[in-house]
């Protein structure tokens, strides 16, 4: 039986998304699945369904700051409160499209995730995201500068577009072998669930 693939799309400025990110790689590996990490604008999809992220919904925006907290100690992945919560995460999702798929992908992924959502980095600072992709191996001032590249820029925009006419509304949001779709990293038994059902 062909083996399956799990699209993992994400923005950086997602607290959910980092918890999912630390998460789905497990999920994948005990289905046999093949994952593929999507950087998508947020902001674009918001705006585009005509909605605001929790952060602007004051009942709302105090409930996720404790659940972010309690996320941390049930998952046991580290997190760490932001000083400030909004940052401009475009130059780190483009620094990540020049990152091949796979394992290589997985770490770039890993490394901005963490700075942002652990070590309260703003991923919005060009010298801040060159920092954290070289101390994961990478040549950071290298994928900064290919951040300005057109064609780099043009596919985030048609990864976010795309994304947008496949119903994404939020992130992390997944999908199993391009069909069934899971929001939030909430859903990962239930995507573990199809995925290892046979």
């Amino acid at each position: 039986m062909a083996g399956h693939t799990v699209e993992f799309f994400f923005d950086y400025a997602s607290p959910y998304a980092y918890f999912g990110s630390e998460l789905v790689e497990a999920v994948c590996l005990r289905g046999k699945a093949e994952l593929k990490w999507l950087p998508m604008v947020l902001g674009g999809i918001f705006q585009a369904r005509e909605t605001k992220a929790l952060l602007f919904r004051p009942a709302q925006r105090d409930y996720m700051l404790g659940d972010l907290a309690a996320l941390s100690e049930v998952h046991r992945v580290p997190y760490q409160a932001r000083t400030e919560f909004l940052f401009k995460p475009i130059l780190a999702l483009r620094c990540t499209l020049q990152v091949p798929q796979g394992a290589e992908r997985a770490k770039g992924v890993h490394a901005l995730y963490r700075a942002a959502w652990r070590e309260d980095k703003n991923l919005g600072d060009p010298a801040v995201a060159a920092a954290a992709l070289s101390g994961a191996g990478f040549d950071g001032p290298a994928l900064v500068a290919g951040a300005e590249n057109a064609a780099v820029k043009d596919e985030l925009k048609q990864l976010t577009d795309q994304a947008l006419a496949r119903g994404v509304f939020g992130a992390p949001t997944m999908f199993l072998d391009g069909k069934r779709m899971f929001w939030g990293h909430d859903r990962l038994p239930l995507l573990e669930h199809y995925l290892t059902r046979g």
